[in-house]
């Protein structure tokens, strides 16, 4: 089975709210707001990772990932009319054929949606599960789409059999203390099943470490380029510059929560990064070209800094990073 990567999964991502631009009313809306008061995702259950995106804000990072151009008229107005995305990440199985699912709000024209997608054979109107909503379905793109005036339902699966793209439970409960975490970041994402991702990680980088994590949070802010290198640190706050900005490239900085069940074990595992540090290589400069696949690189970008341990939780924080190396980073997911 085809294993999608973050080079394949966000081209569909974006690929797919192009069509958003004809879109028209037939699923229920949920505001932002709605969605932050609630502290519940209008994503389905059962996904590996959850992503939070302000658009916006992220707009390069969504170029690099995607490996969409912003020269492209398409993408660049695609991406204007969309503040925010919500993304469930889906591992492919003998029992799961979705890869993913996204709810997005923007500003969708509601004029011409029947017809647009009406008019292309590829594309068929089907009833969805939710009260009187509508959504359509390509076999050929594996696609269901559903909108409305200001919010898109979007599921890609690996079966080109349809599959209602409006979440038919309650939606996914946001973890204790992520949103806080998070804070103001312009992405922001956690791990279903962390334990099991960050150690096959750590094992393909040579590090003999197991980490019991319960919780694995990530948080992306733009670099703060006059903060210094001694500031202290904290879990809600972008980490402090420890190499000189770039003035070519955007930068930023990656917070990381690992959450273990006591404090003697994050103790312990702090120790044990505190003595690995000593022997890894400097991390890369911002925007200096890495491999996709060196999973020691990975490594250098996770512990460049000192682990900082508060309870049972350990805080990671990155050095700037380039494009690259946020690539890189999220290619956990």
């Amino acid at each position: 089975m085809k294993r999608i990567t973050n080079r394949s999964l966000l081209p569909y991502l974006l690929f797919i709210i192009c069509y958003l631009l004809f879109s028209c009313k037939s699923a229920t809306k949920t505001t932002e707001l709605t969605l932050l008061e609630s502290g519940i995702l209008p994503l389905d259950k059962g996904a590996s990772a959850y992503v939070l995106i302000d658009v916006v804000k992220a707009k390069p990072v969504l170029e690099k990932l995607s490996y969409i151009p912003m020269t492209d008229k398409n993408m660049k107005m695609m991406i204007d009319k969309t503040r925010s995305a919500v993304l469930a990440v889906f591992t492919p199985s003998s029992t799961e054929t979705r890869l993913f699912q996204l709810v997005s709000w923007g500003s969708y024209p509601a004029s011409g949606s029947s017809l647009a997608f009406g008019a292309n054979k590829d594309w068929k109107k089907q009833k969805s599960a939710f009260l009187d909503s509508v959504y359509w379905h390509s076999d050929k793109a594996q696609l269901s789409v559903a909108v409305t005036s200001s919010q898109a339902y979007v599921l890609v699966a690996m079966s080109k059999d349809p599959h209602d793209p409006i979440p038919l439970s309650g939606g996914i409960k946001i973890p204790d203390g992520f949103r806080e975490f998070a804070g103001a970041s312009v992405l922001s994402c956690w791990l279903s099943e962390p334990g099991l991702v960050l150690n096959q990680k750590l094992k393909a980088a040579g590090i003999p470490l197991e980490i019991p994590a319960e919780q694995f949070f990530v948080s992306l802010f733009p670099a703060d380029r006059k903060a210094s290198a001694s500031q202290p640190a904290s879990a809600s706050q972008p980490a402090s510059v420890s190499q000189p900005a770039s003035v070519s490239q955007p930068e930023y900085e990656a917070n990381i929560k690992i959450t273990v069940p006591t404090t003697a074990q994050a103790r312990a595992v702090a120790t044990f990064i505190s003595i690995a540090r000593t022997f890894m290589p400097p991390p890369a400069k911002p925007d200096e070209e890495v491999s996709p696949k060196n999973a020691e690189a990975l490594a250098n970008i996770l512990f460049a800094n000192p682990v900082i341990q508060e309870g049972n939780s350990l805080i990671i924080k990155t050095p700037p990073l380039g494009l690259n190396e946020i690539s890189l980073l999220f290619s956990m997911f």
